[in-house]
Order: structure tokens, then sequence, then C-alpha cells
């Protein structure tokens, strides 16, 4: 193994012991999200010197899962190929205002315009608005009063109830209340 690689696998290694640990003394949520952007630079840094995804995944397998500490939660070539996605997207700052969890939504070629917004959303506002503005983006209200008003789609609506989302049949049972109690 080259020793550009050979680096990449100790930074890859070093803080997956972070983001993995298991104990009372765990490192904060904050150390384990700067490792992981740090451990997506080491993979984009290693797939760089492989010559196909192909060769990473071989050179994740053998370098990287097989010497994990035993000590540590299992690691999958998908957790790492996610965290690969995060400098890709942009800053650390930015991964966390966006949610480490909507990142690769943004890097889908058909959310170009929606990442663009965020991009531009967080450029613009602080970060706690940022965060609530991008929560608006990335999960819009859902609105069933005219659903709900029509009494053929409402019960085909509920007749599907068990598969909508959580925030949609939330969004259902609030405009089935707003209906119920108008005068």
């Amino acid at each position: 193994m080259s020793s550009a690689l050979k680096e990449q696998q100790e930074i890859i290694l070093q803080y997956l012991n972070t983001t993995h640990y298991i104990d009372t003394n765990s490192p904060q949520a904050k150390e384990k999200q700067q490792a992981k952007y740090k451990i997506g630079k080491a993979c984009n840094k290693a797939r760089e010197i492989l010559c196909s995804d192909e060769a990473f995944l071989d050179w994740v397998w053998l370098n990287v899962i097989d010497e994990c500490s035993t000590n540590i939660e299992e690691v999958t070539p998908n957790t790492l190929i996610s965290w690969r996605m995060l400098p890709k997207f942009g800053t650390l700052e930015e991964c966390e205002i966006v949610g480490f969890t909507h990142i690769a939504k943004l890097l889908n070629d058909k959310n170009a315009a929606m990442k663009a917004e965020v991009l531009d959303i967080i450029a613009n506002n602080d970060p706690e608005t940022a965060k609530k503005l991008i929560k608006m983006v990335l999960k819009p209200a859902i609105d069933f009063t005219p659903i709900v008003a029509n009494k053929k789609n409402l019960a085909d609506t509920v007749e599907k109830a068990d598969k909508l989302s959580k925030d949609a049949l939330v969004a259902l049972v609030k405009a089935m209340h707003k209906e119920m109690t108008k005068s």
C-alpha cells in the first residue's frame, strides 16, 4: 500500500474510534460530527488515489473494516460512502446546519436546485434561522385541507394512512381537526 493510502487509512481508523466509541466517556456529538467529516475527507483522498469505486470498496474492506478495533460498533462501506458526501457538499459548518442525514439527498442530481437554495439560505442567514428555513425546504408543510373538505378524497386518504409519513399523518389529523371544529 502506498504511503498516501496508508496515511488515509490511519486517519480513518483514528477518527472511527471517535465516531464509534461506546462507553460512558464517549466523545460529544460535536466531536463525532467533526470526526465523520474528517473521515469523509480521508475517504475522498483515498478514492482519488485508487483507480475505481470497486478498488476503493476493496480497499475499505481490507484496510479499514478488517482493521477496526473490536471495541467499536460495526462500520460498513455504506457508512463511509455516506460520510464521503459531507465534504462534497460543503464545509463542516454547512453540513451541520443542514443535518448530515440530508446531505446525500441534496447531492442527488435531481435536487440541484434545492441544494442551491439551501446553500443560499445558509449564506444569507444566521445558523438558527437557516436551520428553520432549510427544514421548510427539505420537508415542506403538507396541506390536507382540500382533501379533508371532500369526503370521498378523505376516505381514500385515510384508507392509505399507513403509507403516509409521520409528518403527513400529523398534517392530515390537524386538517381533520380544523374541519371538525369549524363553526
